[in-house]
């Protein structure tokens, strides 16, 4: 039986781990981490401590795959990583996943169950040509539903649910004699989104599609690599220095034992970068185009002020921690304009538990009104005296369902606030993403077809100011200078080549 053949009836074996162990995050879930070590000692160990400063990008599973001497090891279970591998110190790393090369994933999935271990990434090959290899995914694959059913006429066997699972295919199935082939061949049957690691016996490739869409970036350490979704992440290793990020259309190949990277300019770039990896998914601390996404929020509240010449108050209070930068920004350039001699506006007058006894569950997830307003008061303390006979100027990255939104304004009144002006630094979200965000329907949206009186209303603020939408294009290209997705506001989504789309 040839290869091909094989392939056709069941000789793809990807090996799974035996055992499993509405806020802005639960609709916008295309979250992912990855990570990867290079030519450097405890690979896997260093994989993992990448990951772990931004596994809250996906906490619904998590691993590491290494490889030594042309063999594959793994271990990836169903759960946050730092809860995975919490028994894990890097002797044990190094035991259990030896080797000088590793990649690393973490999960919050779109596209398959979420409880189903063989989705856990890496997804891995043991057996083929270009003999093992592991793939990690940070994205969601569109239109593919045609290429997947052509793969299955074709006697490709599908044993995740994972859309993941079809790059793996499109390689072992493109006729190419090196895996770096059956790889461009692959990224030129799917168009975005994706960021990929991928991990041979004697390579790690790491890419982005031609739209830029999620991030990834490259560090220098010692004579070795890393690579990972944030640079918050290399900022933990003494010695290491950041080179840059991988370019939209870019494929960057590492070799085992050689000092220098290759690149490869796969596809012509066209830049639809998701801000919302600026606005609200990645660490203040991490950079893109070697900005701070803090920095780049700040601005975002100094537009809000811009837009608005009206905008007065004696108190700028940020929704901790996703308001924070926005309201520093917003606060520094009201104060000059009102002219505060005393210090600026910014006042911290809630303060946020992360983990708070009784309030685990993100109030999205809440079944009645009686569970949302106990989750948020448990998860924010407001401290009632800093607002007590003050107009109060409260900010947020966002309103999704209202809820939150709502419980906020109505504490702030509560508490003897005289007026509450409600700022989102984003423009109103009002179609769904199908580029890796969850929304299941517009009707979740509390924008859609909705006005914003409506929505000021619905609240119970006074006053509601949303962020422009040639504001936010404006500071996007005064920080970074390139291309955005804007299909949740009401802009262009990434135009699918025809020959793709096809």
């Amino acid at each position: 039986m040839t290869e091909k053949s094989c392939l056709r009836k069941s000789s793809l074996q990807l090996k799974f781990c035996k055992e499993a162990g509405f806020n802005f995050r639960d609709l916008f879930p295309e979250n992912c981490g990855l990570a990867a070590a290079i030519n450097l000692p405890s690979a896997s160990w260093i994989s993992g401590q990448l990951i772990t400063p931004i596994e809250t990008r996906g906490e619904k599973g998590g691993g590491v795959v290494s490889q030594r001497q042309g063999k594959i090891y793994e271990r990836r279970r169903i759960g946050p990583f730092s809860v995975q591998f919490r028994d894990f110190d890097e002797k044990r790393f190094r035991q259990e996943l030896p080797g000088n090369m590793a990649i690393a994933h973490c999960r919050y999935a779109t596209k398959g169950d979420p409880g189903l271990v063989a989705n856990v990434q890496p997804l891995i090959v043991t057996e083929s040509k270009y003999g093992p290899f592991a793939i990690a995914h940070n994205g969601t694959l569109v239109n593919v539903e045609n290429l997947k059913a052509e793969l299955k006429q074709q006697g490709c066997k599908f044993d995740a649910t994972s859309d993941t699972e079809i790059l793996i295919h499109l390689i072992l199935s493109s006729g190419a004699k090196k895996v770096e082939d059956a790889i461009l061949y692959a990224l030129s049957k799917v168009a975005c989104s994706y960021s990929l690691l991928i991990i041979t016996r004697d390579k790690v490739f790491a890419i982005r599609d031609r739209f830029g869409v999620r991030p990834l970036s490259v560090a220098k350490l010692g004579s070795g690599f890393m690579v990972c979704s944030e640079t918050v992440s290399f900022d933990q290793f003494a010695g290491a220095e950041f080179l840059r990020d991988v370019e939209a259309g870019e494929m960057i190949i590492f070799e085992k034992k050689k000092e220098n990277f290759r690149s490869i300019k796969y596809a012509e770039p066209r830049e639809f970068f998701c801000i919302f990896e600026s606005i609200y998914f990645s660490n203040p601390r991490s950079k893109y185009k070697g900005i701070y996404n803090e920095d780049f929020r700040r601005k975002i509240g100094e537009q809000i002020v811009l837009e608005n010449p009206d905008l007065t108050g004696d108190l700028v209070v940020p929704v901790l921690d996703s308001g924070k930068h926005f309201a520093q920004g917003l606060a520094h350039v009201l104060s000059t304009r009102l002219q505060v001699h005393n210090g600026d506006l910014y006042e911290e007058a809630f303060q946020r538990a992360h983990s708070p006894l009784g309030g685990q569950s993100r109030s999205f997830t809440a079944t009645t009104t009686a569970e949302r307003i106990a989750v948020v008061r448990k998860k924010l303390h407001l401290k009632k005296e800093a607002v007590v006979g003050k107009e109060v100027i409260v900010v947020d990255d966002s309103i999704v369902r209202s809820h939150t939104a709502k419980i906020i304004v109505e504490m702030l009144k509560q508490a003897g606030a005289t007026k509450v002006t409600f700022c989102v630094c984003f423009p109103p979200i009002i179609n769904i993403c199908p580029n890796g965000m969850d929304f299941q329907t517009r009707g979740q949206l509390i924008a859609y077809k909705r006005s914003l009186d409506f929505i000021k209303q619905e609240i119970g603020a006074d006053e509601l100011i949303y962020l422009q939408v040639a504001g936010l294009y404006k500071v996007v290209a005064e920080t970074y200078g390139g291309g955005i997705c804007g299909g949740c506001f009401g802009g262009a989504y990434p135009e699918i080549p025809k020959n793709i789309a096809e």
